[in-house]
């Protein structure tokens, strides 16, 4: 049987088998260098192109046309690049596009480091650091910033949470899998005793590349803290105490030498020092008056309404274990007094922050800290369920929570044993 093909379906067939032999040279040309495509020449590439269009010329199709020598022998060469890596005790850490890069990696880890408006005296690694000139093969560029972030906290992402209003360092670290302890740890930086909104902490223990011994000087002006004189009067109860006269604080001028590893003060040395004003005494009188003397029912009411416990009786506390109980509520909740008694204490004192105490006699007193508001002075007799305070979080908290204390001559009891 006779097949017959017409001329429009054979040159047909041409254009498509032309075009893939075309997309197959320039296949080809596509994995050589930069370097072996200029030895070639673009003359070259044409001639390889054009030579596809007489595949019908008497030529075999399935023979697959060899090559031209200068393409294969830049088929075997690969593009290197110049580049520049730093090295840590002999391993190569980060790869950056030029020198320039890498010195700025450098300084940009010591300014880490650098307290603000000080002056770098010294600066000094553990490690043996190097910046060395390679070239390489598709080398894996990092940018400064990475660089540096990488070689300071061991990754290109560190894991942090900014603080937040409502927030306590507990809390942070429950929610992120964390203990207390360990999340201090990984903030050595930071104060747990004043944390902040918006302080930025890290999630995990940095493991930098490198250990930096930065010595530097600073001036600074520093305050002098003024001293405190008493007087006793009868109008006031014992405990009870009010300013007379305020005091003031000095100034002084200090030029200070600090040495820090990784940001961590390790000394500090004044080498000038110059008083600018001096301190003024406070004038403080005190109550010798005696208290009322009550005995509680012995049976505790709750202080709220709500408890939720954000932070049990003796859980680590950066190192110390925890006197009361945390009960969260949100800002101005009532909080009540336990049971009857008389007020001994109400005022600000550190990291309890604005606290009640009250004693109910037989050694048990109970505490009550960190309060926006208090509504009792001391002296005053006070019954199971009176409001005495409103929740806040004063002194060392970050978010609203009552921290409820129970005493008993003096020692820490667990508050959930008796309410």
């Amino acid at each position: 049987m006779k097949i017959t093909v017409s001329k429009d379906k054979i040159l047909d067939l041409k254009d498509k088998v032309l075009t893939k032999i075309i997309d197959f040279r320039i296949e080809k040309l596509s994995r050589l260098g930069n370097k072996a495509l200029a030895g070639i020449g673009i003359g070259i590439l044409g001639v390889v192109i054009v030579c596809s269009a007489v595949v019908f010329s008497g030529v075999d199709d399935t023979a697959e046309e060899p090559l031209p020598s200068a393409m294969v022998a830049g088929a075997a060469e690969e593009e290197t690049i110049q580049c520049y890596s730093i090295h840590i005790n002999g391993n190569r850490i980060v790869t950056l596009a030029n020198e320039e890069d890498a010195k700025a990696v450098l300084d940009n880890i010591v300014a880490h480091y650098q307290t603000e408006g000080s002056e770098v005296i010294d600066v000094s690694y553990d490690e043996t650091v190097e910046i060395i000139e390679t070239e390489e093969i598709n080398p894996d560029i990092m940018t400064v910033s990475d660089a540096v972030s990488l070689i300071i906290t061991g990754t290109k992402e560190p894991k942090t949470y900014v603080v937040e209003e409502g927030d306590c360092l507990w809390d942070i670290a429950i929610i992120n899998g964390m203990n207390v302890d360990d999340l201090i740890a990984a903030n050595p930086q930071a104060d747990p005793d004043h944390l902040k909104i918006g302080t930025v902490l890290n999630l995990f223990e940095l493991k930098p590349y490198v250990h930096l011994k930065l010595v530097e000087q600073i001036d600074t002006t520093e305050k002098i803290e003024y001293g405190i004189k008493y007087e006793d009067t009868d109008t006031l109860y014992k405990g009870e105490a009010k300013v007379k006269i305020a005091g003031e604080y000095g100034q002084r001028q200090v030029k200070k030498e600090i040495v820090k590893e990784n940001g961590i003060i390790i000394s500090t040395q004044e080498l000038e020092t110059k008083v600018i004003s001096e301190p003024k005494d406070q004038v403080m009188v005190r109550g010798t008056k005696p208290l009322s003397t009550l005995v509680g029912t012995g049976s505790f009411v709750k202080p709220m309404s709500h408890l939720e416990i954000s932070s049990s009786f003796g859980a680590s506390r950066g190192g110390r274990r925890h006197t009361g109980v945390d009960l969260r509520n949100p800002k101005g909740t009532p909080i009540k007094v336990v049971d009857d008694g008389v007020v001994t204490f109400v005022g600000y004192r550190g990291t309890y922050g604005n606290m009640v105490i009250v004693s109910h006699g037989n050694g048990i007193e109970t505490r009550y800290a960190h309060c926006d508001t208090m509504s009792v002075s001391i002296g005053d007799v006070v019954k199971k369920g009176d409001q005495i305070a409103t929740v806040g979080n004063t002194g060392r908290a970050t978010g609203y929570h009552l921290h409820f204390e129970v005493r008993k001559n003096g020692v820490p009891q667990n508050p959930m044993n008796y309410l």
